[in-house]
């Protein structure tokens, strides 16, 4: 084990080290997983250009269409 992970004591999860420890690999990487998603930082909502803003109204798109293609229907939210 790294000397960064041997720091664990010095962090909140110290008292969870056995309970890690007597998981299975499936559980662990759950836990990673968590614990790498956590520290993600949020993507800022990418802004869409005035002039496809315009271009919104001049199509009709039914919400059946829409809930045929989920592509489609991710487009139109935005």
């Amino acid at each position: 084990m790294t000397a960064t992970a041997q720091r664990i004591n010095e962090t909140p999860m110290a008292p969870y080290v056995a309970l890690l420890r007597s998981m299975t690999r499936e559980q662990k990487q759950i836990v990673v997983t968590f614990i790498t998603e956590s520290m993600e930082e949020p993507r800022p909502k990418r802004e869409v250009p005035e002039e496809f803003k315009r271009l919104r109204g001049m199509v009709n798109i039914t919400e059946e269409e829409m809930s045929q293609d989920e592509h489609l229907a991710h487009i139109m939210k935005r």
